[in-house]
């Protein structure tokens, strides 16, 4: 895993560098293989801005979505808690809790997103409540050495690690509530959070049990594209990637991810292969100094070593001209 362990004292807070866009965030997700329905929550404290990024989506089956946006403001960085969201760490590096108790606008479908002024002012505010709790089920791992990002230390985070868990409990939207009992994913990193910072990243999860599933992730910053990194868990064990190629499709403008296809090679030199549809799509932005970062926060079936798998998948892309920067790279 790397020279630099995962300590359990670092499921908790750190110490803010001077950075002015030092983040210290973690990040759930959850999707149910069954309906479809699918939550995406995440937590970014950027004490140094004075704020916190929150964000909360759920992905409902027919289509529409819940979403709520905060830059909550905060103080320090002592704990995950503002706008209603909360984190709290039941046994470090095994079981985490997550609650929030808000509101949240409901969107005809996840797509409305792409103009958010349009859609926060046109879309009905609901309550949005849930109480997850999140086990790991392999030891989590970082995406490099150690704990870090390799390669984006300076832009994404000087530490990281994440891992697939199990996730139960349940959600409400609009006074309508779901048991959730299923599998999703969570991560914890900190260090500088530069969005326009990398020209792209795809970050690929998919999981079709308890033992079987997969992270992809790959970037580009600068002129520098990493080879990518991630794992392969397989019969409930965990081998780590060292080369990542992802190679998608996309629809017509403004171009968003339709489906990929992600080569994997394995620390011990095989080529692990699968392929993805999208089926729900939500896109996020960030503007600053005038450029645009997009997320597109897609959920995927995957087939996958023989059996059919879901996750969320992250497409990060600077924005030129209303092309993402990555869409013509493999």
């Amino acid at each position: 895993m790397g020279s630099k362990p995962i300590l359990a004292t670092d499921e908790y807070m750190h110490e803010p560098s001077d950075d002015p866009q030092f983040n210290e965030s973690a990040y759930y997700n959850y999707v149910d293989r069954d309906s479809g329905f699918g939550v995406l929550i995440r937590m970014g404290n950027r004490v140094n801005e004075g704020h916190a990024e929150v964000t909360v989506l759920l992905y409902l089956p027919d289509g529409r979505a819940a979403i709520r946006f905060d830059r909550a403001e905060i103080t320090g960085n002592d704990r995950f808690a503002a706008a209603g969201l909360a984190f709290e760490v039941i046994e470090p590096l095994r079981r985490m809790k997550v609650t929030f108790d808000g509101s949240a606008h409901l969107l005809a479908q996840g797509t409305d997103l792409a103009d958010p002024k349009r859609a926060f002012t046109s879309s009905p505010v609901v309550p949005v409540r849930l109480e997850l709790t999140y086990d790991n089920v392999v030891p989590v791992y970082g995406l490099g050495v150690g704990s870090g990002i390799q390669g984006a230390e300076d832009t994404i985070a000087v530490g990281h690690y994440q891992g697939p868990c199990t996730v139960r409990g349940w959600a409400e939207v609009d006074g309508s509530r779901r048991d959730v009992d299923g599998l999703g994913f969570r991560d914890h990193s900190w260090g500088p959070r530069k969005w326009q910072g990398p020209q792209y990243w795809r970050w690929i999860s998919c999981l079709a049990d308890e033992r079987t599933g997969f992270v992809a992730w790959s970037q580009k910053i600068g002129d520098t594209r990493s080879p990518g990194n991630g794992m392969v868990l397989r019969d409930g064990k965990v081998e780590l990637v060292t080369q990542v190629v992802v190679k998608s499709e996309y629809g017509p403008a403004p171009h968003y991810p339709t489906g990929m296809r992600v080569a994997m090679t394995t620390e011990s030199g095989e080529l692990v292969e699968a392929s993805g549809t999208v089926f729900h799509n939500v896109p996020l932005r960030n503007r600053r100094e005038g450029q645009v970062a997009r997320l597109a926060e897609v959920l995927m079936r995957i087939d996958f070593d023989g059996r059919t798998g879901y996750g969320i998948s992250e497409y990060h892309d600077r924005m030129v001209d209303g092309i993402p920067a990555g869409m013509y790279e493999v």
